[in-house]
């Protein structure tokens, strides 16, 4: 990961996923970076809900979204997979955030295989 990632990186005591329960590092990263392959079902005022809270009180209030990192070995390019967190993801594309706070999980070729089937990008 580029030192332009990681550099907002914070110790967190907020709400986990089973996924991220033991990742403490919190990084701000560009949302143009992450993608979301599958769908989602939004509830609309959840989204305007969270879109306030964003908007008018601290950032740190919404939890951050877990993000599959993976780095191909022979590039390293860094590619980066939100499956879930679609409200926070949704309420910061509308309000065009730039950044989303995320806890980075390291995954593999082999689990991403798993997760995406045939719609995994070529990955270089």
């Amino acid at each position: 990961m580029s030192s332009s990632q990681s550099n907002n990186a914070c110790s967190s005591g907020e709400p986990t996923s089973i996924h991220s329960a033991s990742i403490n590092e919190i990084y701000s990263i560009p949302m143009k970076d992450i993608s979301r392959p599958l769908p989602s079902v939004l509830d609309e005022k959840k989204v305007l809900s969270l879109m306030e809270t964003i908007q008018t009180m601290d950032t740190h209030l919404v939890p951050p979204i877990d993000v599959l990192w993976y780095q191909a070995p022979q590039s390293g390019n860094n590619y980066f997979f939100s499956m879930g967190g679609c409200h926070r993801w949704e309420a910061h594309k509308r309000l065009n955030s730039e950044t989303i706070r995320a806890k980075l999980i390291r995954t593999t070729l082999n689990d991403l295989k798993i997760y995406l089937g045939a719609s995994l990008p070529n990955l270089k």
